[in-house]
């Protein structure tokens, strides 16, 4: 999405959007020599339960975080699961590329489980906007509810988000073993 470049190196916006569920206890940090290599930010989500939303300044995140809204407004999952009362939400997964393929993801979404279970909750969804998370996500169970392809997400009819290949969707994906 580019929201960190080497020109702007800090979202604030995604930074108050990431923390604001930092100290609720669900999140995970992978970490190799004292250096934090991945990170798993979860929360809960009660059905008629208001989300905490944060005021956004930053003209690439509002796209961002309006995409966001949109595709959980579409995917509807509590109409979609009726006796489903909480869901376990990964917000953000994601490891620094130099360890990707070391099985950390799948670390990340497996203790992930284990603290939905520990929490009540009945589903878990994860909203991928990066092809590498949503196939960590397919091979730990979690399967496609809702997909948008990102030339089709348009604003005033212009297409707003061009991620590089091979990141040409994104994807809300449930895991309802629970």
């Amino acid at each position: 999405m580019k929201l960190i470049t080497e020109e702007t190196p800090i979202c604030e916006d995604l930074e108050k959007y990431t923390l604001k569920n930092f100290d609720s206890g669900l999140n995970l940090i992978a970490e190799h020599k004292n250096r934090i290599v991945g990170v798993c930010i979860n929360s809960i989500i009660e059905r008629d339960k208001p989300n905490e939303n944060i005021f956004i300044t930053d003209k690439k995140f509002v796209i961002t975080a309006s995409l966001l809204g949109y595709v959980e407004e579409q995917a509807a999952l509590f109409q979609k699961y009726p006796e489903v009362s909480k869901i376990f939400d990964i917000n953000i997964l994601s490891v620094d590329t130099s360890y990707r393929g070391k099985g950390i993801g799948n670390a990340f979404c497996q203790k992930s489980k284990d603290i939905a279970k520990e929490q009540g909750a009945q589903l878990m969804s994860i909203t991928c906007t990066s092809s590498f998370s949503a196939s960590i996500a397919k091979k730990n169970g979690f399967e496609v509810v809702y997909e948008l392809d990102y030339a089709d997400y348009k604003i005033n009819g212009e297409v707003v988000l061009k991620p590089e290949h091979p990141h040409k969707s994104i994807k809300m994906l449930v895991y309802s073993e629970l």
